[in-house]
């Protein structure tokens, strides 16, 4: 499904609904973080490792990737916002592109420098910097995955984004947050719902606002989140549920798991709810001023 170009965003500051959604979320979050939860400079120091090997677990190219290929010529400057542990740069070296890694964990670079050099992988910058960056990058495509959740204001990055490329932007977020599917989790050991973080609909709506008029396709959903194993699931909701990774907590959590969840005969933990859609909002940039 795509939604065309010309698509209205009414007479709302929806850059500013972003930034309150994204401010109360992270209220929420601060205000129920148990306080022996290990803290770090770098939020993807505990996590990255596991990460990796989670993402690793998904054929590429994966829906998104199949999206973005036919768009691409072998050449083409790619720029990877938010690249995390490098799940798109095989694929997009492998389509004969020149990769721009740019990731601002020193840990998920770890894993990116560690993909690269174990696959031989050509044509990769990784760069260390947040976006926008200090010095402009131009490049055909732009594209941010799973990234803008943890942006507090939107504006400075999506103008930035349409001014480096010459070609294609891309924004890939779920139609709600991707791990909606496991907040009921946060509802049992935290007794409220989880508030929402913007999405996909408040994307298309401030690039409205912007003056960039965008085009969004929803990509179908094909599997239940799921996880390798009991360990990898608790690991991963004492993170996300903001708490310590000790003895007592991981014993309750893996409970909770077992009680709410499901087990496969792999070993595999599957929750029994599907994620949203994933959608790509997309446009030609257009180096639009409008703010």
């Amino acid at each position: 499904m795509t939604i065309p170009y010309g698509w209205q965003s009414a007479a709302l500051d929806w850059l500013t609904i972003w930034r309150d959604m994204y401010d109360r979320e992270r209220a929420q979050g601060e205000a129920t973080t148990h306080p022996e939860m290990v803290r770090s400079a770098d939020q993807y120091a505990t996590v990255a490792a596991r990460f990796a090997r989670n993402v690793k677990r998904v054929t590429q190219p994966d829906l998104f990737m199949q999206w973005l290929l036919p768009h691409l010529n072998a050449g083409d400057r790619v720029l990877d916002i938010g690249a995390g542990s490098g799940r798109y740069v095989p694929p997009l070296t492998a389509a004969g592109c020149d990769v721009l890694a740019l990731e601002h964990s020193p840990a998920m670079r770890e894993q990116i420098d560690l993909l690269v050099q174990t696959l031989h992988l050509p044509h990769v910058t990784t760069i260390a910097e947040t976006w926008p960056t200090a010095q402009p990058i131009i490049c055909e495509v732009a594209f941010a995955a799973h990234v803008l959740y943890a942006v507090r204001d939107i504006a400075p990055f999506l103008m930035a984004m349409d001014a480096a490329a010459t070609k294609l932007c891309a924004v890939l977020l779920g139609l709600r947050h991707p791990t909606t599917a496991v907040l009921p989790l946060w509802q049992s050991w935290h007794g409220a719902p989880r508030l929402p973080l913007p999405a996909a609909h408040e994307c298309l709506a401030a690039l409205a606002q912007l003056g960039i008029a965008a085009n969004l396709t929803i990509l179908p959903v094909t599997t239940p989140t799921n996880y390798a194993s009991e360990a990898e699931a608790v690991a991963e909701m004492c993170y996300r549920l903001r708490l310590p990774y000790d003895e007592y907590h991981t014993q309750q959590i893996a409970s909770l798991i077992k009680r709410e969840w499901k087990m496969s005969v792999g070993g595999e933990v599957i929750v029994p709810v599907l994620p949203p859609p994933n959608c790509v909002i997309w446009w030609q940039p257009t180096h639009s001023t409008v703010v």
